[in-house]
């Protein structure tokens, strides 16, 4: 294990993403954020508390897999093109500790920018008396397995594809994976026996983005927390699905010419 160089390659990652100021996009979302909530509590939150929370894990859920994605996927192609590469695979740093060393600096910045907003988020729902469940505290823990594993496919993607081609597919796979899931389910239920197996396979290596989505139930008030098991499954799930990706990734760039 050489956490010591995975350090380094990661704080590369956020001092990059200070220098080119993506934090002040992070800003600007939660200024929005507060100016919504502001708007909502002008026609006043009684009775609405369920709304705005649920409203307010969808935005936290769409904006932070945004800031994951762009960062995520344009590491790679930008240390490529810039020929910046080349120092670094001069050290004594193999490929595969340079890909998890990104992996780990993508992943710290979108949770810092996912922590920003679930902040200001909390503070905009706080001035107008939402009160907080404790499973609230579980979507925010399953939210962030959730956005390491939206790092891991795009910074894998960005290997195989052009980063707009890798920032698309991977848009695509967040937003669209309950609905290719679905798909695939029926595909399999109405397909002759000698094809499920196939529909069966396509399903498993989908990102099963939706298990870490917990805001439904933390927008409701009469849903308690969900088993410490569940957490813990999705945990082993988010580390070896990332695992995964890094290893497929990794099986490109070993050999790739730059």
């Amino acid at each position: 294990m050489k956490f010591q160089v995975w350090w380094a390659l990661a704080r590369a990652v956020i001092l990059e993403s200070i220098r080119r100021k993506d934090l002040w996009v992070v800003a600007i979302l939660g200024f929005l954020i507060m100016l919504s909530a502001g708007a909502l509590g002008f026609f006043g939150l009684n009775g609405l508390e369920a709304f705005a929370k649920d409203l307010a894990a969808t935005v936290l859920g769409l904006f932070s897999t945004i800031i994951g994605i762009l960062t995520a996927s344009r590491l790679m192609p930008e240390e490529i093109k810039n020929r910046t590469l080349y120092p670094l695979i001069a050290r004594p740093i193999s490929r595969l500790d340079l890909l998890i060393g990104k992996l780990v600096g993508a992943i710290c910045v979108t949770w810092i920018s996912f922590l920003i907003l679930a902040g200001l988020t909390a503070i905009s729902l706080a001035m107008f008396h939402v009160h907080f469940e404790p499973v609230m505290a579980q979507f925010v823990l399953c939210k962030v397995l959730g956005l390491s594993i939206v790092c891991a496919v795009s910074l894998s993607l960005s290997l195989f594809m052009t980063p707009a081609a890798a920032a698309t597919m991977s848009f695509i796979l967040a937003f669209g994976s309950s609905m290719l899931t679905r798909a695939f389910t029926m595909a399999y239920d109405f397909s002759p026996p000698a094809m499920q197996g196939l529909f069966k396979v396509m399903n498993a290596a989908l990102p099963q983005y939706g298990l870490f989505d917990l805001g439904s139930r933390a927008a409701n008030a009469h849903w308690g927390p969900v088993p410490l098991w569940v957490v813990g499954t999705l945990f082993a799930y988010a580390l070896v699905y990332s695992a995964a990706m890094v290893t497929l990734g990794w099986v490109k760039f070993r050999k790739q010419a730059v």
